[in-house]
């Protein structure tokens, strides 16, 4: 293998060969006989040259090349340019160098691993040589046994300035700037940064860097060296995160764990990505700092006040949060102080947006409206009703909505923390703001976030942590009833964006004339017989909906060593109180518009009349009167735990124990009011009608408690053999007396089979092998029957009672009251069963590491209705029973390489990841019909996953006379129509009543088994990180596979919305697709059926094969550029360190789903995702 030679820019290290041959801890151990070992070499090893005119390098690089020396000089220092003439025969390289530097004042030294280090002579000592100048610092660097350490880069951060070590591990650098950091690297060793201010002395020990094995990772109720897991975690490098710029901490996740799926569908501002571990179909738990949080407040976190972030996958480490952690667990630690001086860190940027795909309103004109008309009446067999004028009149005329309501979407954000303290007092403090401006205009977002994090070492054996967080969150939008407040897609809304015609006028001079801007008189869009509203209004109009979050979050703890009564011996008590605020104000204003009116119809029914203010329409967004609302909800929560632990060494046995005691209750209250009929249009509850019938409220409380009993045994012998029992004893006030505790136990072990004897003497590249294994269970209190996860539904275990229907008794309207829904007396929790078998490894000095789990998944008792028939007389629905059974069975892998490169000048990663998952049902009713022998038997749930596409099978398309005249002479039907040109046909398979066979016809009973894959099976990313000279880029690619996807209108798939409707009728295209490569007589080899102005199977309507894509993608989700500003640029302002950088997420994307909509959205039709483009700075002083 061709060598590298070690030049000389003072911030390179090494080389990534040193220690290749043997470990710095034998080289600590057996020094001398190394430098015996290298004099022997030297002088054993011959050379023979006959270079004419070379340069010094070149000479000194040939003899790399055909030995095992490497040299390492500093070209400021020695004159490697010269060329010389040099002649040797079976000479050693002693005698060699003696004549390369012979009266050049240059000593060379040979040392370990047949390093030569070429320094230099100074005429006292002959070793390095420094002139003096007006500041420097000296010292010595030595590993972690005292030995000393020669070859060690030592730079000034942020410069080309340094030097290396001698062979004593010793340093000078002279002529430092002000504010200067030492950087000290060396191969295989922990990167130190040693601020100077005024020390003229540092001596520096370094740490050995085994990459990934020593790494402290959070785990449930405390942390442990990764090394120790037996449990799969995996844990996140949160400093990736921080130069993404998001409202929402989910959304810069996607891709950085195997067997995680994170999917982000909108790219509104405001917008979150759904978390699913292991192919979950519900959310995972939240704990933050020990607390059980939810997802809106994970997403409130600010990257920047992040310690750590894991996820916990299995049960063995989920199962401590026991009835709470079906679905896993996402763990965070914000961040704490550390005992150094303070130091302020302030980042800023800038960030813009654009849609990952090109929007709707861009793809078709008003021509192609023209035309839809024209092919449309075509089939309808009338007469066109666009001609010659009509078309001329569009040649420069296009009506788009966005014209009017969107805007470039962007963000700023700033962030300024401090940390620092002493042996007494340490303190990390962080403030951060968001704003946003979205697509559309009146969207707006702002964030604001506060931590302040104290520990305070009240005596030897006291420690006091004191940690309070806040945030709050403004956000503004327009007012749209027809979808939900907080929906994200916002999918009827976007529709409106596109789907209006472009060729009405949405505003109008005063004069008739068409205007480009708002203008006081705006047009009720006609379309056919209905009459619209005018949707640019409906976005900028004097209406809006304003929501406000707040809330402050104080976590209170003191840690006790008790170690002076029983050695090892600690306990710990934690107090958390969280109150948060929301409040919504709605304000609904209805549209008035001027009817659309066209001068003179007959020549043109395009061009509009003068508007009339006696033909005005008003829109009233579907709500009986104009109103203002308010809900407000104040809610708080409380959480206490008290802690025993203990933790002892004895020879080789380790012994670690926590018991946890743990106590939550949290409630609340909701008030809702609302004013009807104003004077005026303000927003303002006194302008509103104070009639009883005009101003109402209503209100109503939350209250819920729990408590726990946690604990986790740790022992391992010789830290190769590790094992581990945890349980929860949980107890839920959402089951009877004799169900409401349930305990959740795991066990798990490891072995590490790279601390046995056989293994290091077979295989010494083998640094780090564990082998592992667990068994755990948690529980779930959700009703899988409710939408979203819901839990269920208080007291379902009781009879209740509630309002009924009212009646009149005399003078009196009185309120009646009814049997709530049938309770079920036997309610209990379901409980999931996890098995889960992996390995760990690192190899090669930990450059390249990794691990592999394999899960199996169980979960039963799971709440669901029964397939039972009850008569009539009974009056209520049967209560759901715990019975239903499903599985998940899956493996996950992720691999790093770390290493050196260029002489230790590039330091890179490479990493990937790819998990595996598929879920099915194992016990659930169904009708006979799905069970085996029955006619739809390839639909049974059972044994099949829970996502599966069904629909006709598209034959396809009749695209010739002939084709359609042997589907008539067949007397082919389909849903009892006759086949016609252009459109699609599909494969008959079932008769009336799903009997086999065909039947002539295409009716409901020809759906078949389209695809299983109805979700991604495969998630993966994988990316590098690069830094050189200062310059550092990370690239992170995500994406997944083996999923299919059919084409869908709003409202998806599952919704029976699958295909593209012809919503148009015969005014406009809705959807761009229409207006492109659509059957015409001309084109009769098009992709994609006839325009007929009808909604049909026959054309594109309704879920069917010929709309399925394969869902897979690979997207570019995160590149970071970053630039270390020098020192000398930045030292005069009292700076340590400087970084510009530019950050893009989502720039690119590969997937067969991009002929119609970015692969992640939600359906063709929702709001696209977005791509944005970063630019900011990252300071330290």
């Amino acid at each position: 293998m061709k060598k590298k030679l070690i030049v000389s820019a003072p911030c390179k290290g090494v080389g990534q060969k040193l220690l290749l041959k043997m470990k710095l801890t034998f080289f600590i151990l057996m020094v001398c006989l190394m430098q015996v070992s290298a004099t022997v070499y030297s002088q054993a090893t011959k050379f023979s040259f006959n270079f004419q005119n070379k340069q010094v390098l070149e000479i000194l690089k040939e003899i790399e090349d055909k030995s095992d020396f490497r040299f390492f000089y500093q070209r400021e220092q020695v004159d490697v340019t010269r060329k010389i003439d040099l002649r040797v025969t079976e000479m050693n390289v002693e005698t060699i160098l003696d004549e390369l530097f012979k009266n050049q004042g240059v000593s060379y030294k040979v040392l370990q691993d047949n390093l030569i280090v070429i320094t230099p002579t100074s005429e006292k000592s002959g070793k390095f040589e420094f002139s003096q100048q007006k500041k420097g610092v000296s010292g010595k660097v030595t590993d972690t046994s005292g030995m000393p350490l020669p070859g060690v880069s030592v730079v000034v951060k942020g410069t080309t300035q340094g030097v290396i070590t001698d062979s004593d591990g010793k340093y000078l650098v002279n002529n430092l700037p002000e504010n200067a950091v030492l950087q000290f690297s060396f191969v295989g060793m922990k990167i130190k940064e040693v601020p100077v201010g005024s020390q003229t002395a540092i001596n520096v020990t370094l740490e050995d860097e085994t990459i990934g094995i020593d790494e402290v990772v959070a785990v449930g109720y405390g942390t442990q060296k990764k090394v120790n897991l037996t449990g799969a975690i995996t844990a996140v490098k949160v400093k990736e995160l921080s130069a993404i710029t998001t409202p929402n901490l989910s959304n810069t996740l996607a891709g950085r764990s195997p067997g995680v799926n994170i999917t982000g569908n909108s790219g509104l501002i405001g917008a979150t990505s759904d978390i699913r571990i292991r192919g979950g179909f519900g959310e995972p738990l939240f704990v933050i700092d020990g607390i059980v949080r939810d997802k809106t407040a994970f997403d409130a976190l600010e990257a920047n006040e992040i310690d750590q972030l894991s996820f916990l996958k299995d049960a063995a480490t989920a199962s401590i949060y026991g009835s709470q952690a079906g679905n896993g667990v996402v763990l965070v630690t914000t961040r704490s102080g550390e005992e150094h001086k303070p130091v302020f860190n302030y980042q800023a940027s800038y960030s813009f947006m654009q849609t990952t795909q090109k929007l709707f309103s861009d793809r078709f004109t008003a021509t192609d409206e023209l035309t839809y008309q024209n092919r449309v009446a075509e089939y309808q067999k009338l007469a066109r009703p666009n001609g010659t004028t009509e078309f001329d009149y569009f040649k420069d005329k296009n009506y788009n909505v966005n014209d009017y309501i969107w805007e470039t979407p962007w963000n700023q954000k700033h962030s300024m923390s401090v940390s620092g303290g002493n042996d007494k007092v340490q303190y990390y403090a962080l403030g951060s703001y968001i704003g946003e401006q979205g697509s559309y205009k009146n969207l707006e977002n702002d964030k604001f976030n506060l931590r302040s994090n104290v520990t305070a070492k009240i005596s030897d054996k006291i420690k006091m942590n004191l940690n309070i967080a806040a945030n709050q969150q403004f956000q503004k939008r327009f007012y749209w009833p027809f979808s939900g407040d907080d929906e994200q897609t916002i999918g009827d809304l976007y529709r409106c964006t596109f789907n209006w015609p472009k060729t009405y006028p949405f505003f109008l001079n005063a004069d008739g004339s068409p205007a480009n801007s708002v203008t006081n008189y705006p047009v009720q869009t006609p379309m056919g017989s209905w009459q619209a509203w005018n949707v640019v209004d409906q976005v900028i109009g004097n209406r809006y909906i304003k929501t406000r979050k707040r809330e402050v979050n104080a976590i209170l703890s003191f840690d006790i060593d008790l170690g002076k009564y029983i050695p090892g011996l600690t306990t710990k008590v934690v107090g958390n109180y969280i109150s948060n605020d929301y409040m919504r104000k709605k304000f609904l204003t209805y549209q008035h518009n001027y009817v659309w009116k066209a001068a003179n119809p007959d020549v043109n029914r395009f061009i509009p009349a003068v508007p009339d203010p006696n033909n005005m329409n008003t829109f009233t967004f579907s709500q009986n009167q104009e109103s203002l609302n308010y809900e407000v909800h104040t809610l708080w929560s409380e959480q206490l735990n008290w802690f025993l632990n203990y933790n002892r060494t004895f020879n080789k046995h380790d012994i670690s124990a926590t018991v946890v005691w743990e106590q939550a209750s949290n409630g609340g209250e909701n008030v809702f009011a609302q004013g009807e009929a104003p004077l005026t249009n303000y927003d303002q509850m006194f302008v509103y009608s104070t009639d009883a019938g005009r101003r109402y409220g209503t209100a109503w409380e939350a209250t819920g408690g729990r408590l726990s009993w946690i604990g986790r045994f740790n022992y391992s012998y010789a830290k190769k053999y590790i094992g581990e029992f945890s349980f929860r004893y949980d107890g839920n006030s959402l089951f009877p007396k004799e169900k409401r505790w349930g305990f959740f136990p795991s066990f798990s072990g490891a072995w590490r089979l790279s601390e046995e004897d056989f293994m290091k003497s077979s295989a010494p590249w083998l640094n780090d092998f564990k082998i592992r294994a667990s068994y755990g269970t948690t529980g779930s209190d959700l009703d899988l029957n409710k939408a979203n996860n819901e839990k269920i539904t208080p007291f379902s275990y009781m009879n209740v009672y509630q309002s009924g229907g009212s009646y009149i008794w005399g003078d009196n309207l009185n309120l009646g009251i009814q049997p709530g829904a049938t309770p079920n007396p036997y309610l209990t929790w379901a409980t999931s069963t996890t098995y889960n078998f992996g390995f760990d490894f690192g190899v090669l000095n930990n450059k390249l590491t990794g691990s592999f789990d394999a899960f199996y998944k169980s979960e039963k008792d799971i709440l669901g209705s029964r397939l039972v028939t009850i008569p009539d007389t009974y009056g209520q629905q049967l209560a759901p029973e715990n019975y239903a059974e499903r599985s998940w069975r899956g493996f996950e892998i992720n691999a790093s390489w770390r290493n050196k490169a260029l002489g230790g000048a590039l330091d890179y990663t490479i990493y990937g990841n790819i998990g595996y998952s598929k879920d099915q049902w194992d016990v659930i009713d169904q009708s006979s019909l799905y069970s085996p022998g029955g006619n739809l038997e390839e639909f049974t749930k059972i044994g099949n996953p829970l996502k599966m596409l069904a629909g006709l099978k598209t034959v396809g398309m009749v695209r010739t006379q002939e084709q359609l005249n042997e589907l008539n002479q067949k007397g082919f039907k389909q849903f009892g129509r006759a086949p016609y040109l252009g459109g699609l046909y599909f494969e008959d398979v079932r008769g009336d009543g799903y009997a086999p066979g065909p039947d002539g016809k295409i009716d409901d009973n020809d759906v078949q088994l389209l695809s299983k894959n109805g979700s991604p099976r495969i998630n993966y990313g994988f990316g590098t990180n690069l830094k050189w000279k200062g310059i550092s880029l990370n690239l992170h690619f995500q994406g997944v596979g083996m999923y299919d996807r059919m084409i869908s209108n709003l409202g998806g798939y599952d919704e029976g919305m699958g295909g593209i409707r012809q919503y148009g009728g015969t005014v406009r295209p809705y959807y761009p697709i229409w207006t492109t490569d659509v059957w015409t007589p001309e084109n009769t080899n098009a992709k994609y059926p006839r325009v007929i102005g009808k909604s049909w199977y026959e054309s594109g309507t309704g879920n069917q094969s010929f709309w399925i894509r394969n869902g897979a993608y690979l997207r570019l989700k995160n590149l970071n550029v970053g630039y270390d500003l020098p020192a000398k640029w930045v030292s005069g302002l009292k700076i340590s360190s400087a970084q510009i950088f530019f950050n893009g997420t989502n720039l690119f994307v590969i997937s067969d789903m991009t002929e119609f909509q970015d692969p992640e959205q939600d359906t063709y039709d929702s709001y696209p995702l977005m791509k944005s483009f970063t630019f900011g700075i990252d300071i330290k002083f």
